[in-house]
């Protein structure tokens, strides 16, 4: 990029250079533009403050990919403009490079494009007149519009109006086609909405609506469509999110909420759901912090009860927990250790024992008769009560730590848990909207199905305290 505007900015320097010299007659008046300095991005006056995460550095990165995209259209305009002058005084071949130019940097610049072909055509037909060219574009234009490719008839007009900008026929057939072209694309509009296609409705007025921008009916149908496209979003995340939620995938029904939330902002709903979502998850992690810390998986622990801390779980209580489980995991090291070193000592003093036992049993064997020797078992790794393989209780490993809520054994069948469960989501969606009566009515029934169910004894006790 740095080097496209380098070059592009000496390009457009030889180019002033050019009618500064005497190859034309008379002066060759160029526009004037604004200061260099204006092209330049200022980054003090850009206000993203200190880059300190991913999404900041992302933005600041986007803003200087714009600001240096800005400058090379600008820069690539005045060049363009420049090579136009040049074909108007006849100079076609620089005229040419110059749009030739243009195209390596922008290949999708549709001017260049039209002024590169019409500077070769008229350098190689030179006895050809500009006038004659123009007529055989318009019958081309005619052709087309005949045949219905509006498109390419207006195509072709832009091709007109590049070399003669203010040819009066070609921008009132351009003024024409335009229409006729943003009819179509309203047609098309009208046929996707009636459809329910929602989005291709809208794709389809926005092209239409470039060509007619002062058309109110047609912005009101924009306005209108966007309205029901954004309800009928809400309603298809809000499905998913309850699927998410009643299958107890927790965290993929939150994100699902956050979407809800950026296509509509301020839903009280949803408000309370994410609330409950955060607080169950957070629970989540809490106790599976427990099961990990009670299995001596320290490590494990501490990362759940980090992640419970994310989620909203009171952090003075998680960095307690987390600074425990850290010292029980040096605890249960140097136990260990300390227990490798007490079997190593007892083997060695088993084998000191057999040894002295071997030899007083040759020494017998020469002297005297042979006697039963009898070896302490204490001094044998693992014989007694207190060697390997006993539990480390300085450890505390079957130490049950507090949870956020009681657990309730399940002894019905699933398919009553189920069915349970299911009722106590549609207490919990009735609760959220405040129908306080429905929702004691679900979770009634729901208590019915499961004794067991915490959660719908829970919603009842608020539920009554709330009705008194």
């Amino acid at each position: 990029m740095k080097k496209n505007l380098i070059f592009i900015s000496l390009l457009v320097c030889a180019a002033l250079n050019v009618y500064a010299a005497a190859s034309f007659r008379k002066e060759i008046p160029v526009r004037q533009h604004g200061k260099e300095a204006g092209m330049l991005l200022d980054l003090s006056k850009i206000s993203m403050g200190t880059l300190n995460d991913v999404e900041e550095k992302k933005q600041y990165l986007s803003t200087v990919q714009l600001e240096k995209q800005r400058i090379q259209n600008y820069t690539l305009r005045m060049v363009y403009e420049n090579a136009y002058l040049l074909y108007k005084h006849g100079d076609y071949q620089r005229a040419q490079e110059m749009a030739q130019t243009i195209l390596s940097i922008d290949p999708n610049f549709k001017q260049a494009q039209t002024l590169a072909r019409q500077a070769q055509h008229m350098g190689t037909y030179g006895t050809i007149s500009e006038a004659q060219v123009i007529e055989a574009k318009f019958q081309e234009t005619i052709r087309l519009y005949d045949s219905g490719r509006l498109v390419e008839a207006n195509d072709k007009l832009n091709e007109i109006l590049t070399i003669q900008p203010g040819n009066s026929k070609a921008q009132a057939w351009k003024r024409k086609i335009d229409y006729d072209i943003a009819k179509e694309y309203t047609r098309r509009g009208d046929v996707a909405y009636e459809k329910g296609d929602y989005q291709d409705a809208l794709d389809a007025w926005y092209n239409a609506l470039l060509m007619r921008k002062d058309d109110p009916k047609l912005v009101a149908k924009i306005s209108e469509t966007e309205n029901k496209l954004r309800k009928q979003q809400v309603a298809d995340s809000m499905k998913q999110a309850l699927d998410f939620y009643n299958k107890g995938q927790f965290v993929e029904a939150y994100a699902v909420f956050e979407r809800i939330t950026k296509i509509q902002p301020g839903d009280p709903r949803v408000q309370k759901y994410m609330s409950q979502l955060k607080n169950e998850i957070a629970a989540g992690y809490y106790n599976a912090g427990n099961k990990s810390y009670n299995s001596n998986r320290f490590d494990q622990a501490v990362s759940y009860w980090t992640n419970a801390k994310k989620w909203g779980a009171d952090s003075g209580m998680m960095d307690a927990l987390i600074k425990r489980a850290r010292n029980a995991k040096e605890n249960h090291l140097r136990v260990k250790q300390e227990q490798a070193q007490q079997a190593e000592v007892a083997a060695q003093k088993a084998e000191e024992a057999a040894q002295k036992a071997e030899e007083t049993a040759q020494q017998a064997a020469t002297e005297e008769p042979i006697e039963t020797v009898t070896v302490d078992n204490s001094l044998i790794p693992g014989a007694s009560s207190g060697g390997i393989g006993t539990s480390v209780g300085a450890v505390g490993t079957n130490e049950t730590l507090p949870t956020l809520g009681g657990t309730t054994t399940n002894r019905v069948s699933p398919e009553a848990s189920a069915a349970s469960r299911a009722k106590y989501i549609e207490g919990l969606d009735a609760f959220n909207q405040d129908d306080y009566e429905r929702a004691r009515q679900a979770w009634i029934v729901a208590k019915q199905l499961d004794p067991g169910n915490s959660d719908a004894d829970l919603g009842l006790r608020k539920v009554e305290e709330l009705m008194r």
